[in-house]
């Protein structure tokens, strides 16, 4: 029996990045995509997560979970400050936040962090999330924020060309002013085979970071390379 995992998406250009993250390096395991746009939506509407979010993505997250997920993963960051209190409602599946491994390893290795985005509620909830990860580090961090909505819209409609260059050009100038650049939404990982050569610091992207992370937490929920659920990373 393979291993299931459940990505939780709220916007549909997510899913393909995620698709062939996992495509490429877990192969093995049977994926369940759940998809709720009204996720989004609901946190632009309400100006920021609230118990009625918390209680929305619950439930979707239920739907994984019911579908035999030995792991969740939510690929929306505009979630990740709450994924504590959805790991609390469902103690006996990882659920994982997209950006949480991106984050820390910003954290680690900067204090001057840029942070280019496409969705508000996301870079809100990023930037949230770079401050508990550096008050958990004892460290002091700048935030230099770069607020992109008309690509999201362009990708939304199909228009990715268009995403790709008002991203690429808005990226050197938030570069010059930083130690590191995050790419905030998973969507944005298409970005990198086109990053410029020349750029003078690192750009992280969340899908490939997630990913390894959560084959890490699948392997230690199945220990036993014998085991016929056991997970391996594609050969490089």
């Amino acid at each position: 029996m393979s291993t299931t995992v459940a990505l939780v998406h709220a916007v549909v250009p997510a899913m393909a990045p995620m698709r062939d993250e996992l495509t490429r390096e877990l192969p093995d395991v049977r994926v369940v995509n759940l998809l709720d746009e009204g996720l989004l939506t609901e946190v632009e509407r309400r100006g920021g997560l609230t118990s009625e979010c918390a209680d929305r993505l619950a439930t979707v997250v239920r739907l994984g979970v019911d579908a035999g997920a030995s792991a969740i993963l939510l690929t929306c960051n505009a979630y990740s400050p709450i994924v504590g209190d959805i790991q609390a409602r469902f103690p006996d599946v990882p659920v994982l936040a997209v950006d949480q491994v991106m984050v820390d390893e910003a954290v680690a290795r900067a204090t001057r962090i840029g942070v280019l985005a496409t969705v508000a509620a996301g870079l809100e909830q990023q930037r949230t999330s770079l401050l508990n990860a550096a008050e958990r580090m004892r460290k002091h961090i700048e935030i230099v924020a770069s607020l992109h909505p008309d690509a999201m819209a362009a990708l939304a409609r199909g228009d990715a060309d268009t995403h790709d260059r008002i991203l690429l050009e808005a990226l050197p100038p938030l570069a010059a002013q930083v130690e590191l650049v995050l790419l905030a939404q998973a969507s944005m990982a298409r970005l990198a085979p086109k990053l410029p050569r020349d750029l003078p610091v690192a750009v992280l992207t969340s899908p490939g970071l997630a990913v390894e992370r959560l084959r890490q937490v699948l392997t230690a929920r199945n220990p036993s390379p014998s085991a016929p659920d056991s997970v391996s990373r594609r050969p490089p």
